[in-house]
């Protein structure tokens, strides 16, 4: 979301102290960690969680201790939910409690042994990874097709007059979690404890989602978290910068926060699986946790920042709290991370996607490996350059550039085709351009020529799996001023030539039309995937 906004210049400060303190059946804890143990696997079977661990260690009572910790708390503090003889190979069983106070969905697990008389973990600690197989929905998917737009909600009938005629089969809509804070309606009761979000205007993005529904369009939703939304749901980190940013880390260092985001993730995974709304189905395929959050000062503020390996360890805690609330709801729904177009560029408040996904990957292969997915703004740089079809110094096709944008998206498709960034089945992890902006600025002939060029992309890369143009109309306040005018829609709503280009984007006849405005055979620049 690149709307400009200038950040005034924070003072990199108070790290934030957190202490988490929990029983277990009477046993002393102890912050040591004694290894030689491996936990290869904890996964949902029927009711229950198994979690296989192999390795063996010396234990002063001869059991291992099976401890279920939360996010913010150390492997060996928690609650012990089995035990087993120690042993070179050790299997525990025990019922997951789904929507209980008692759940262990979201728990993190972590064989201890006693030592001195007090607890030490002796393993790694792992979460569940398959939180899909007690999902009670598996709602078919809408997956019709790559081209998508930003929609105009403000136009007459919510921007819907547009899609059918240009073919368009994806849209992006932002839910700061703000609009879902607080608010009257019915309770929604979630391991145990009541919740109430903001029912009126929930009710607002059913009609919106129905919409985009019934017109055949498949919905990515991108979680947000303004500084207007529930204390809860902003991470400690994050408070010292209240009102100087656009969007705020996800709160998964205190236990109420990571209790609102399972509660919170679980309610719009479930009502929006197929939300039956005056004869429409209000559904989300997709969900965005967060956004470009290797910039973390503007678009992710989290004082810890600086400090990238806190940072990131803090934002995959997070990430798996809702990706386990969501897809234990609706196993078919992907979820994505979400990065700019910054590559091998590191700057001061922006860490480079790949240096960013490279050590998010890490951490959760290391706690148990899910089926994440990259949301990427494959933006030229700077933006106002419209010649997407074309390399410049800072976007080259190979790891180093310091850019991404679609005439090198094949570095990042490349990248994420490497063995340790396979998916749990082994699969390349798909990645959607869900933010993509062509500026009229420079000549609306240049605009259709980029929007052509960056559809021959999308459809000749087979790991991509969705193209977002933003956007359907220009935005004359903060876009325009900018010397960005990215619509298909001129602000008086008359069509731009764009409009029928991307229309008929992917279309022969049109391909040689854009090539010939600038005297250029498209096809001849495509890296096919």
């Amino acid at each position: 979301m690149k709307l400009f906004k200038k950040i005034t210049t924070i003072a990199m400060a108070l790290a934030v102290m957190i202490t988490a303190i929990a029983g277990t059946s009477g046993l002393s804890i102890k912050a040591e960690a004694a290894g030689g143990v491996a936990i290869g696997g904890v996964v949902i079977s029927g009711g229950n969680v198994v979690v296989a661990a192999s390795g063996q260690t010396a234990s002063d009572d001869g059991v291992y201790h099976l401890i279920a910790s939360d996010a913010n708390q150390a492997g060996n503090t928690g609650v012990e939910v089995a035990q087993a003889p120690v042993s070179a190979a050790a299997n525990f069983t025990f019922p997951l409690n789904k929507n209980t106070a008692d759940s262990v969905l979201f728990k993190k697990f972590t064989v201890c042994v006693m030592k001195g008389g007090a607890l030490t973990a002796a393993s790694n600690s792992m979460y569940i990874t398959n939180p899909e197989a007690c999902a009670t929905r598996t709602t078919p998917r809408m997956d019709n097709g790559k081209k998508g737009l930003l929609t105009d909600a403000s136009s007459a009938n919510l921007g819907m007059r547009t899609l059918a005629d240009l073919g368009v089969k994806q849209a992006t809509v932002s839910l700061p979690l703000s609009k879902i804070s607080d608010g009257n309606g019915v309770p929604y009761v979630y391991n145990g404890k009541t919740y109430n979000f903001n029912t009126k205007i929930i009710a607002n993005f059913d009609n919106y989602l129905g919409r985009l529904n019934a017109q055949g369009v498949q919905v990515t939703m991108i979680l947000l978290v303004d500084q207007g939304a529930k204390r809860e749901f902003i991470s400690p980190y994050s408070y010292d910068g209240l009102g100087a940013h656009n969007y705020y880390g996800l709160n998964a260092t205190t236990t109420e926060g990571i209790e609102l985001l399972a509660a919170a993730g679980s309610f719009i995974a479930s009502r929006w699986s197929s939300y039956s709304y005056f004869g429409m189905n209000a559904k989300v395929d997709n969900f965005v946790i967060g956004n470009e959050v290797n910039a973390w000062n503007e678009w992710n503020y989290m004082n810890c920042g600086p400090n990238f390996e806190v940072y990131t360890q803090e934002y995959a805690k997070a990430f798996r709290i809702l990706y386990n609330a969501i897809k234990s709801e609706n196993a078919n729904c992907n979820v994505y991370t979400c990065t700019d177009h910054h590559w091998a560029l590191n700057e001061r408040t922006v860490y480079g996607s790949k240096k960013f996904l490279t050590q998010f990957n890490n951490i959760i292969r290391s706690q148990g490996n899910i089926d994440w997915r990259l949301a990427l703004h494959a933006y030229d740089y700077p933006l106002t350059n419209v010649q997407s079809w074309a390399p410049t110094a800072n976007i080259q096709r190979n790891q180093n550039t310091k850019f991404i944008s679609v005439y090198n998206i094949d570095v990042v498709t490349d990248f994420l085709c490497q063995k340790e960034f396979l998916s749990p089945s082994g699969a390349v992890r798909t990645v959607k351009l869900s933010e993509q902006g062509y500026t009229s600025s420079q000549g609306e002939e240049v605009q259709c020529v980029a929007i052509t060029y960056a559809m021959l992309v999308v459809n000749n890369n087979s790991h991509i799996d969705g193209f977002i143009l933003s956007r359907e109309k220009d935005d004359p306040h903060i876009e325009m001023p900018q010397g960005l005018a990215n619509g298909l829609l001129r602000y008086d709503n008359t069509a731009k030539p764009s409009y029928e280009f991307y229309k008929h984007a992917g279309e022969p006849e049109y391909t040689a039309k854009a090539g010939a405005l600038i005297g250029i055979d498209l096809n001849t620049l495509l890296a096919p995937r």
